[in-house]
């Protein structure tokens, strides 16, 4: 942070308080680094929902992490500012959400809320109350207006960071990732911050009790079943509706004799191919919707790809025609699924973003 000229108590920081350990560290060293900051909690679903539902997961936003953030913000003495956005992340993220499922896609709702919510409205709010920065618990670095990996690749959050937009990057500060997680709760104990322990966030904070089915009734979507086919053809069993499937999932609920998995949503037809692991494996995939970090835009160049958060990273060579990017991997890549995220990085340097739209 040794870029800011200023003296550093008359910056103003708005930091996202979410209530749990992450961001509540990076509260504290905000603080120690002689900040003045405001802390905005966002309130992305209304209470109700989670009074009327099991929550089965530890999911962000609910009624006791608003609780928290407000305990953590009157530890410190800073002020807090409740944001409540539920009509929009409705419109943004929860409609995205059912409508990628309907198309048989796999879509990723944590991505978009990035770029939409926190650092879209919540930045925008924040900024237009006066704050020169906004800043969050997550990790991931920022040097010189460009987006890297965390210091602990472990914890690394660049993959979902990644939709941001390069020109707010100089108005974000990330005081997490130059540290470990051990090295975050070790501090937040340190400083007698009551969420310390506090188990992270793993779910979507619009399914706190992971019940896809419950979820798309309560919308009023109609999901219907349709047939099990292996790639001849041949009728396996019943699928309960494309949504609760994805590329690559092996529990399908029938007995098949063998190891299949779902290779393919065909919603046209309303049915899912099965195919054995090895069928999986691709050696190409389309991008599109592409967010550069590059200084430069090149129509051809080498990087690491990652196609989800928790699989490893894949070298490949990309080719940028007509908007999209054409990937074409080094080795095999398995259950490459359309509406899910491709990464690209340089080493530990995100170079850009898109969403997968086809396998070929």
């Amino acid at each position: 942070m040794s870029h800011l000229n200023t003296e550093k108590s008359k910056i103003k920081v708005g930091i996202l308080l979410s209530g749990g350990v992450d961001s509540a560290v990076a509260l504290y060293l905000l603080l120690k680094d002689g900040y003045d900051v405001t802390a905005y909690h966002m309130k992305t679903v209304r209470d109700e929902l989670y009074i009327t539902k099991e929550i089965k997961h530890k999911v962000c936003c609910s009624p006791s992490d608003t609780y928290d953030a407000q305990m953590i913000a009157k530890k410190f003495n800073v002020p807090i500012k409740i944001v409540h956005i539920e009509d929009v992340f409705k419109e943004k993220i929860v409609n995205y959400f059912i409508n990628e499922n309907l198309l048989g896609r796999t879509p990723n709702p944590c991505f978009f809320c990035n770029d939409y919510i926190k650092f879209g409205i919540v930045m925008d709010i924040a900024l237009n109350d006066g704050m020169d920065y906004i800043a969050s618990g997550h990790y991931a670095r920022i040097i010189d207006g460009k987006l890297y990996k965390a210091v602990d690749d472990a914890k690394d959050q660049s993959y979902f960071l990644a939709s941001i937009k390069k020109e707010k990057l100089s108005k974000i500060l990330l005081p997490n990732g130059n540290y470990s997680k051990d090295e975050i709760r070790k501090i937040a104990q340190e400083q007698g911050i009551h969420v310390a322990q506090k188990i992270d966030s793993q779910d979507l904070c619009f399914l706190p009790d992971n019940d896809l089915k419950g979820f798309f009734a309560d919308h009023n979507v109609v999901v219907e079943p349709g047939n099990i086919i292996t790639t001849e053809g041949k009728i396996l069993g019943k699928h309960e509706g494309l949504p609760f499937y994805t590329i690559g999932q092996r529990k399908l609920g029938i007995a098949a004799g063998s190891k299949l998995y779902v290779k393919t949503k065909n919603v046209d037809g309303n049915f899912i191919v099965v195919a054995p692991v090895e069928e999986l494996y691709e050696k190409h995939m389309t991008v599109s919707n592409i967010n550069w970090y590059l200084e430069e835009i090149s129509t051809e160049f080498r990087a690491t790809v990652k196609i989800r958060k928790k699989f490893k990273e894949i070298a490949c060579n990309v080719k940028h025609v007509d908007g999209r990017l054409q990937v074409v991997f080094d080795e095999p890549a398995f259950g490459v699924t359309p509406g899910q995220i491709a990464v690209f990085y340089d080493n530990s340097q995100v170079l850009c973003a898109g969403v997968i739209t086809s396998r070929k």
